[in-house]
């Protein structure tokens, strides 16, 4: 689930596109005493976009759809104070929807959407000024709540969504609701980011600018980056076809300081029903709920945490043992997978070891036997692999984990070689051993039996299903075994009614 540096093939940016950069960091307009605006109809399929600032700016730049697509990306030109863009080739009777990006005193500040019919004089703003114009067929709205309860203003509570609109191709959303595919030359375009002398493309957006964003038709693989305080920090590889996210094991990554957490789902209308889920795999940042909507068919489910950060940061400390407290630093809670104690080498990289020899030892003595999903895993450890058969079919092998292995769901239980069914048995593995139940598989599907008092497991995980609303959470990778995690899936490839992120603290 951690993106690591995304690598898939990518495309060139058109050279439009690159302006954007320069706006992706401002900060929406206060007051409309800041300028005068409009459009005035220069000939068939022409018009001019005009924008006064009370305040003398160094730059104005024109942003545009055309019936709700295909944005466009102007600088202005600027006579006595006027700035000015005419364009071409607009079809008459089309719906304008633009909004100007202008610099005063230094920053940059985005003005509200307006609105303007083709072969018409004037210009108004819509109903609600700023609010993204609607999507078209697959898309909806999401809804950022700052839950914050006063600590961080909307202008400090960032979002930055990432993901395939194409599968390969990765694109970042615009708080207009519109994609621009990621461009490593805005790293160092006008706006951009700068931490410990590094720069970075601005593709995050305040909830100043916008609290509601209308959200593609299609976007897969997402992350929803939620930051307080401060955007994230996200480098492009030269060739525009990855991204990296954030190293948990790098104390000099560029957001180490900085508070975050995510959300991540799935989509394709019409193909791929939308799901999505809060996850605590790789750490806890601060309190986030999701609640997903869909009105055609009754569909209302919220998942997430409640509770104050403070309030999960205080039950965490009293809830886990010894080894999982020294997770909890000032900026977050990290999960034992992405943590470096629980890495070979690590303080506690034998912390699951008396479990894992105790049944390894155990099914060497005796027969394995699994039943779930009307299928049955049945074998015995031999030479110090797991030999099994699936329903008769066989034979297929398991080797011993590691405490590595286990919090990560990944070495003997999840690697490149292991067929599917090796995957199958691995992923319950992994699930009965943070689960504390491996060594009884009568329990593997029994969620009271899991995180015994009296068994070394990942406390980490069962703290957050003891906080997590209907005591769901994604602890661990593989915790969607007996559907225990965060995910919720639409039933059908229909868009939401809504998805309402509340972003707490």
């Amino acid at each position: 689930m951690t993106p690591s540096l995304r690598s898939t093939p990518g495309l060139l940016l058109a050279a439009l596109l690159l302006l954007c950069a320069a706006f992706a960091g401002a900060t929406p307009a206060g007051a409309a005493v800041d300028y005068t605006q409009g459009v005035t109809a220069a000939g068939t399929g022409q018009a001019q976009f005009w924008f006064k600032p009370t305040t003398p700016a160094a730059l104005v730049d024109v942003h545009y759809l055309v019936n709700g697509s295909g944005q466009q990306n102007f600088r202005m030109d600027n006579a006595a104070g006027t700035w000015t863009r005419t364009v071409t080739g607009l079809p008459s009777g089309a719906a304008v929807d633009y909004w100007f990006t202008y610099e005063k005193g230094g920053p940059l500040f985005d003005t509200p959407h307006f609105a303007w019919t083709a072969g018409t004089g004037g210009s108004t703003p819509p109903p609600g000024g700023g609010t993204p114009p609607p999507g078209g067929t697959g898309t909806f709205p999401v809804v950022f709540q700052n839950n914050t309860r006063g600590t961080w203003p909307d202008s400090q509570v960032y979002v930055l969504v990432l993901g395939m609109a194409t599968p390969g191709q990765w694109s970042y959303l615009r708080p207009n609701g519109t994609l621009a595919h990621i461009d490593h030359l805005e790293e160092n375009a006008p706006g951009h980011l700068t931490k410990n002398g590094r720069n970075y493309a601005a593709m995050s957006f305040s909830l100043a600018q916008a609290a509601t964003v209308t959200m593609p038709s299609g976007l897969e693989g997402a992350r929803m980056y939620l930051s307080v305080g401060s955007p994230m920090y996200i480098p492009i590889s030269p060739d525009d076809a990855g991204w990296g996210g954030p190293d948990l094991l790098n104390p000099a990554d560029p957001n180490a300081d900085v508070y975050f957490d995510w959300y991540e789902f799935t989509y394709r209308y019409g193909v791929i029903p939308f799901g999505g889920n809060t996850t605590q795999v790789d750490m806890f940042g601060f309190p986030v709920t999701a609640r997903l909507e869909q009105a055609a068919t009754g569909y209302d489910q919220t998942v997430g945490i409640t509770l104050t950060r403070d309030q999960v940061r205080a039950q965490y400390t009293a809830a886990v043992g010894p080894a999982f407290r020294p997770l909890a630093s000032p900026y977050r809670i990290t999960a034992p997978r992405s943590a470096a104690s629980f890495r070979p080498g690590g303080a506690q990289a034998g912390y699951l070891q008396p479990v894992i020899d105790q049944a390894w030892s155990y099914y060497t003595a005796n027969q394995f036997t699994l039943t779930r999903l009307n299928q049955t895993f049945t074998g015995r450890v031999v030479n110090g692999r797991l030999q099994f058969t699936k329903d008769g079919a066989g034979p297929y092998f398991l080797g011993k984990p590691t405490t590595a292995d286990v919090t990560a769901c990944a070495g003997a239980l999840a690697s490149a070689g292991m067929n599917t069914t090796e995957l199958e048995l691995g992923a319950e593995f992994c699930a009965a051993f943070n689960r504390g139940v491996a060594l009884d598989t009568t329990k593997w599907y029994v969620p009271g039996a899991y995180y015994p008092a009296a068994t070394a497991k990942n406390d980490y995980a069962g703290f957050f299903h003891s906080v997590g609303l209907g005591h769901r959470a994604y602890g661990f990778a593989y915790d969607d075994i007996n559907d225990q995690s965060s995910v919720r899936i639409l039933p059908d490839a229909d868009p939401p009614s809504r998805l309402t992120i509340g972003i707490g603290w």
